[in-house]
């Protein structure tokens, strides 16, 4: 969704479904994915659910986790995250130069699913419209790395300008602007998946996407059905270059965007698995669980939710620091944890739990930062704000958005609205997007005051979440800004020092959720999952790739 950064980074470790809950853990697996061709579980198909109806399949627009799913099954990125491990998949080898400034893809021979060969230059096209104002991909900011990337996205330059070139039909070159160590981990983005230039010519640029007819798919599966509100399906690619070792025919994804329906569809077998589930259905399926019924995985997930305060608030309300600041304290996060989403836990920073920086896990090196601002008076700072914007005294008027109709946010919703109301004495109207994809439409055009919104990292590095506040950036809902936090950030992106590195995003994470108070921290993520118990090589990504990644995947017995 939007980064940059890191170094050397730590080498992901690979357990097994019986291992779950080492926080160590960037992957899990449900088991041997050996088997190859028609061996066990060939021929059958898969089911699980979509819990928010994408607007566009456009790799370029990909910028949340549903259409990253989808499109990272049916695209296929330059290396691929399989079982925790970086593996060659569009590209068959690549090295850098010397001075780490280029990068050479030396691409396999792979197929899209109407047969045509897969290009050098379709990689060049997709690189190109990341930057495209045209296109306005969300992650622009995050592959700024790459040169003449920001200036054409800037409207200061041309895509001609962009640093990637095709040598030759199989052979891709990509030019930064600094020598990155970790540039393959940004390879796994949807963003960066072949798109032929014949399909974005003129209007249909800005289009693309909006129908499956018109994708080009170079993945393990395509989508060879999407009715919109309903359902996506997926097919086996037969043309794709590892297709003799795809197990499954096809995926199956329902629309069910309300958790209720979610739960009584795996518990009715219709579908095989279920990610993000509260503990109260988990201690429902225990029984099952401990017969072995169905498979279980709880893990930290490397995401987080929080308060998105508009900082270029129109009303001149959430520009006021200690406003922020009285809005983000005024509510037990625990009380929130335990009796409202009954999910994750309970944050005091930017960065969740499981997420690496070198070898350790950032965390574990670092408190969070939040202890000293959660045990401030919220009543009296929300005075001292209201005293400097010109209103002590006056009952101030709020809107919060709600990110769909769904009850689960209403739930939400009424809950931050009594708890304002009541500890703050101010007035607190809630307003309701139509769905996802248009609250996240609204959030990104600065049309709202305060929100509830979050982040799922992309790779496994504190920059993945950092990245997104820096001025300008793509994906900062918060429209935050503050230079020495900046400065922190962007120091951070070429050193190697992994101690210097920590420092500088320790700083700037308080900074971020404590000094300047841009952001809130809610929650850190917590994954449950449950899948059918003859479901095997599934891998479950902490960060990076799908969320669940499905290459390998068959029915076992």
């Amino acid at each position: 969704m939007k980064k940059v950064v890191a170094a050397l980074l730590a080498a992901l470790m690979i357990v097994s479904l019986s291992a779950c809950g080492n926080r160590s853990t960037e992957s899990r697996s449900t088991g041997s994915s050996g088997n190859s061709g028609t061996g066990s579980g060939g021929g059958a198909r898969i089911s699980m659910v979509m819990t928010s109806d994408p607007d566009t399949l456009d790799p370029g627009r990909a910028d949340d986790t549903q259409k990253n799913q989808i499109v990272l099954e049916t695209q296929e990125t330059l290396v691929r995250l399989i079982d925790g491990k970086l593996s060659p998949a569009g590209a068959e080898s690549y090295e850098p130069s010397g001075d780490g400034l280029v990068w050479t893809f030396h691409l396999r021979s792979n197929k899209y699913s109407d047969g045509t060969e897969v290009q050098a230059q379709d990689y060049v096209n997709s690189i190109r419209r990341v930057f495209d104002p045209e296109v306005n991909c969300h992650n622009a900011g995050i592959f700024y790395c790459i040169k003449g990337g920001e200036d054409f996205n800037t409207g200061k330059g041309s895509k001609e300008d962009v640093g990637a070139e095709a040598v030759d039909e199989k052979t891709l070159k990509i030019t930064l602007t600094e020598p990155l160590p970790y540039f393959p981990q940004l390879l796994t983005f949807s963003n960066i998946t072949p798109v032929p230039e014949s399909r974005t010519k003129g209007s249909a640029n800005s289009s693309y996407g909006a129908t499956a007819k018109e994708l080009a798919q170079s993945g393990p599966y395509y989508v060879s059905d999407w009715t919109r509100g309903t359902q996506v399906i997926l097919k086996k690619n037969p043309n794709y270059w590892d297709a003799d070792h795809i197990k499954l025919d096809g995926i199956d994804m329902p629309l069910a965007q309300d958790e209720n329906t979610r739960q009584q569809l795996f518990d009715t077998g219709k579908i095989d698995i279920l990610s993000n589930v509260r503990e109260e259905y988990v201690t429902s399926l225990q029984s099952r669980i401990d017969s072995g019924d169905i498979q279980f995985i709880s893990e930290p997930q490397a995401s987080n939710s929080y308060i998105c305060f508009n900082n270029s608030d129109p009303g001149g309300v959430f520009t006021n620091e200690k406003i922020r600041k009285a809005f983000a304290i005024a509510f037990d996060r625990d009380a929130y944890v335990k009796k409202v989403v009954k999910k994750g836990k309970a944050a005091g920073g930017l960065i969740p739990y499981g997420l690496s920086i070198g070898t350790d896990e950032f965390r574990k090196l670092y408190d969070e930062p939040m202890s000293e601002l959660l045990s401030q008076d919220p009543k009296m700072l929300l005075e001292e704000g209201l005293k400097e914007i010109g209103k002590a005294g006056q009952t101030l008027e709020v809107t919060f958005l709600q990110s769909n109709p769904d009850n689960d946010t209403k739930v939400i919703a009424e809950y931050y609205q009594n708890q304002w109301q009541s500890k703050l004495g101010v007035k607190v109207k809630i307003e309701t997007a139509s769905d996802n994809s248009s609250f996240n439409n609204q959030v990104s055009k600065g049309l709202y005051q305060i929100c509830q919104t979050g982040w799922g990292a992309d790779y496994n590095d504190p920059m993945t979440f950092f990245q997104c506040y820096t001025t300008g950036d793509g994906n900062n809902p918060a429209f935050f800004t503050d230079e020495t936090y900046d400065q922190l950030v962007n120091a951070c992106k070429t050193e190697s020092d992994m101690a210097r590195r920590g420092e500088n995003f320790a700083k700037a994470e308080k900074i971020l959720t404590v000094d300047k108070c841009g952001i809130s921290p809610i929650t850190f993520g917590y994954q449950n999952i449950v899948l059918n118990k003859n479901l095997k090589g599934v891998y479950i990504n902490g960060a990076g790739g799908p969320s669940i990644e499905l290459r390998d995947a068959y029915m076992g017995k």
